[in-house]
């Protein structure tokens, strides 16, 4: 039987290092290569110590901190502390001692990942673009780039979930489409709506291609991301979406917030207990648990404040360590 190299650890820890990966992983966690990377970084960092016995103390905590390059984004410090901080937590739960709950407050994270979420405003004038755009110019380019958008806004998928769909993916009669083992391997169906299923059908009437892949670019090649990008930044120049207030601009992905935001909004005004029906929208989003889902119920409460010029305080506040994992 082959070995596997990702679990080749030699500190004093490789045994347990070896276990902590094969338990992420029954659980879900694909654990890919810059991950498994960082742990053999630690089993470096734990060589290096050269310590006899079984123990880590927040001096050793701050030690692994220190391997940051101090030029790193802060972003990449809270891996750090998010590997050796899980790994911790997975030994104290299997009964071993002398092993702390390393201490939040001397990383001093802040993130710099900052949500947008687009008003109603910004998301129609967007939409009208695309519309004239579609009726000026009908190629596959701009077909499939208009799918997508109301793929990524209408039912919150992530970028690649969207770009990697296949014709065999889409159900016409039942209006789905089926996202294959995603993020955390996790499969689900997305309803549609009858006019996204209306134009999804008038799209492949009109592609007249065997490839096999859903989006397709005029030169028959599945719809890739930097073509995505290029169009989504002319969008929100044309549409005169304004940069965030950090000068950055807008990604994909906040469309998938501002679905997320909007349906908890819209679940509300309905009446809905939203804490109830967070399991509902957890499992539509393909979330691994809830607590991923809840972060945006505090972004609805944060909302009076403008929510698209949050600032990084408020998001240590909600800082999830498990982060880390996932896409």
């Amino acid at each position: 039987m082959t070995k596997d190299k990702d679990l080749e650890f030699k500190s004093i820890f490789k045994k347990e290092l070896s276990q902590f990966i094969i338990y992420k992983r029954s659980n879900g966690y694909k654990y890919s290569k810059p991950i498994i990377y960082r742990f053999h970084e630690l089993d470096r960092f734990f060589l290096s110590l050269d310590n006899n016995t079984k123990f880590i103390n927040q001096e050793i905590v701050d030690k692994w901190l220190s391997t940051c390059n101090i030029n790193n984004k802060e972003s990449t410090k809270g891996k750090y502390f998010s590997v050796i901080s899980q790994f911790c937590d997975f030994l104290r739960m299997n009964g071993y001692e002398n092993i702390i709950k390393p201490d939040t407050n001397k990383l001093k994270f802040h993130s710099d990942f900052i949500p947008y979420i687009f008003t109603d405003e910004e998301i129609k004038r967007m939409f009208k673009l695309l519309n004239d755009k579609l009726k000026i110019n009908k190629n596959l380019d701009t077909y499939s780039f208009y799918i997508l958008m109301c793929l990524y806004y209408c039912c919150g998928l992530r970028l690649n979930e969207a770009l990697n769909l296949k014709i065999s993916d889409y159900n016409t009669y039942e209006k789905t489409i089926t996202i294959l083992q995603s993020k955390n391997n996790i499969t689900r169906i997305i309803p549609l709506s009858d006019s996204i299923n209306n134009l999804i059908i008038e799209y492949l009437n009109f592609r007249k291609s065997n490839n096999e892949y859903l989006f397709i670019t005029d030169n028959n090649v599945k719809y890739y991301k930097s073509k995505l990008y290029e169009k989504f930044h002319w969008l929100l120049k044309n549409a005169k979406i304004p940069v965030r207030y950090d000068g950055k601009r807008q990604r994909i992905h906040d469309l998938r917030h501002t679905y997320a935001v909007n349906s908890l909004k819209q679940m509300q005004k309905r009446g809905f207990d939203l804490y109830t029906s967070l399991p509902i929208l957890s499992v539509y989003l393909g979330h691994k648990n809830i607590t991923e889902t809840e972060y945006y119920l505090r972004l609805i409460e944060s909302e009076a404040e403008n929510i698209s010029k949050i600032t990084s305080n408020y998001l240590k506040n909600i800082y999830n360590k498990e982060t880390f994992y996932h896409e």
